[in-house]
């Protein structure tokens, strides 16, 4: 796997328009992920769920490079109906649409091509991973007092044609104060026997409220591994509900920062 993990790195730098800066870190990235390598027995958060184990047996030839110089056609069926709300949709990991028409739109703001930072958590071979072969990560800013009017839904979504592929998604989001978001991550695989490996950051700002939603109902083949790393203020809150049953694997790792007086957090699964 390692041959055909640098050769797939190389194609990406090859064939994306990454700046001098973001191919430095994706490099260091992918030399740490190189001599980590995927989790297994020996590493304490995966004593029972060896990945590296459940990658060979159950995903054959994984490859980790990805056309997205093509997009992806959209169904308008995958949609939550009945629900009024903002859009962010990825088909295999490539983003097809944003969209927040229900907000002011000097209230917010979204980020696209950010330069990587390097990661602060050295232990998390993932975290390597994700950095060193995300295509293009984003960052959605919730602007000082305002809280959005409806709930935002990030659409991961995977079709038929994806196999034994890795797919790897990061998204930043910044609450600053007095704002709330309310975000909702919809799962809906199509696809069968990828590696799916997904980095959500948030920074909650001082009286800043998160209520986060992870549905996985759709059943399938894949193996995904989801981190949220939180950092709280003063009097910030984050709720995590966890509705997870459809994937083959699926671990939801969350490291909360209770940086501030009075911030709290709580995950209901």
């Amino acid at each position: 796997m390692e041959e055909q993990l640098k050769i797939d790195f190389e194609k990406l730098l090859e064939t994306s328009n990454f700046s001098k800066k973001n191919i430095e870190i994706k490099r260091k990235n992918f030399d740490n992920f190189l001599e980590k390598g995927f989790p297994n027995r020996k590493d304490e958060n995966w004593k029972f769920s060896d990945l590296n184990q459940i990658i060979s047996k159950n995903i054959k030839n994984l490859s980790f490079y990805n056309d997205f110089s093509k997009p992806n056609k959209i169904e308008q069926s995958i949609f939550i109906e009945g629900l009024e709300h903002n859009k962010l949709v990825f088909v295999n990991g490539r983003i097809e649409k944003i969209e927040f028409d229900y907000e002011e739109k000097n209230k917010i703001e979204i980020l696209d091509d950010l330069v990587l930072e390097k990661s602060s958590n050295a232990i998390n071979s993932l975290l390597f991973l994700n950095n060193a072969f995300v295509s293009k990560y984003f960052k959605l800013i919730v602007k000082k007092n305002y809280s959005l009017k409806k709930p935002l839904v990030i659409y991961n979504i995977t079709n038929k044609d994806l196999v034994s592929k890795s797919i790897n998604l990061k998204v930043d989001m910044l609450l600053e104060e007095n704002s709330s978001l309310k975000l909702i991550e919809f799962s809906n695989d199509k696809s069968t026997t990828n590696f799916i490996n997904i980095n959500y950051n948030f920074d909650l700002k001082k009286n800043s409220i998160l209520k986060n939603y992870k549905i996985d109902n759709n059943s399938n083949s894949n193996i995904k591994y989801c981190f949220n790393n939180i950092s709280q203020d003063t009097n910030s809150v984050s709720e995590i509900f966890l509705l997870s049953s459809g994937s083959e694997f699926i671990k939801n790792e969350i490291n909360c920062n209770l940086n501030g007086k009075y911030a709290s957090a709580f995950v209901n699964g």
